[in-house]
């Protein structure tokens, strides 16, 4: 049986269905980062005495919060009932979290408007809160809020807050990863489905590794992995040279491993 190759337009259909099968596995393993992260909090309104908790993650390096998920002792939800909640962290704890302060519990006024920004995302206007930072690895990713309507939120809710936010790095490490990806991935599906419609996801992966706010090492490593592909990028010719270098910094690497 002599096999034929497949025609273009059933070609073409056969990506966009692996392409939606493949974003539908990104966003259920986004949503289930979410689940953990509601999750986390939920346990934590059951272990202090406060009211709801949320967690605010830098979307990008210096720009805007995002709010995915608020819990309380009785389950968790989205804060706008189908979204999360966007925000600049300017004139919130979380500016002072990002700047590198520590975590605080604070007591909050009626109609405080260090909170102001948040509100949509709660069921009630608290009167004492914690915030405690985020950090994946060195860096202060976002933070955790606490939040409580009536009892008083003191020092040990705010050890334990922090032991919280331990636990809770683990899972933001992973959904900031997952978002980036599918981010990266939608921009890439035009080129997937054909070559009639082309995406700049060079370009989109250059602005994300440098939007990141990783370890210095790290960045800089991104940084010459973004270059090279520019390079190669460029043509056949420059392909080899970006591989001619390649072979030799490994072959260098190789040489400092056996002095070691």
């Amino acid at each position: 049986m002599v096999s034929r190759p497949l025609s273009e337009p059933f070609t073409a259909r056969l990506r966009d269905l692996l392409s939606t099968l493949e974003s539908g596995a990104l966003l259920g393993v986004a949503e289930a980062r979410v689940r953990g992260l509601g999750e986390h909090l939920r346990f934590a309104c059951m272990a202090l005495p406060c009211s709801e908790a949320l967690v605010a993650l830098e979307v990008e390096a210096l720009g805007r919060l995002s709010v995915p998920v608020v819990a309380d002792r009785d389950g968790f939800r989205s804060p706008l009932g189908g979204g999360p909640l966007d925000l600049w962290p300017s004139g919130t704890p979380f500016a002072y979290l990002l700047a590198g302060g520590a975590g605080h519990a604070v007591g909050l006024s009626p109609g405080d408007s260090m909170v102001a920004s948040l509100r949509p995302a709660l069921a009630a206007d608290p009167v004492y809160a914690v915030f405690v930072p985020i950090r994946v690895g060195s860096v202060v990713a976002g933070g955790a809020a606490l939040f409580s309507h009536r009892d008083r939120l003191d020092q040990r809710h705010l050890e334990m807050a922090e032991r919280l936010a331990e636990v809770l790095s683990l899972t933001v490490e992973s959904f900031r990863t997952e978002r980036a990806i599918f981010e990266l991935f939608a921009r890439a599906l035009p080129d997937l489905i054909g070559p009639e419609a082309p995406t700049a996801l060079g370009a989109a992966l250059e602005r994300h590794v440098l939007a990141l706010r990783a370890a210095p090492e790290y960045r800089r490593r991104l940084q010459l992995a973004v270059a090279v592909g520019r390079v190669a990028d460029r043509g056949p010719a420059e392909a080899e040279l970006a591989a001619a270098l390649l072979d030799r910094i490994d072959a260098y690497a190789r040489t400092l491993q056996g002095g070691a």
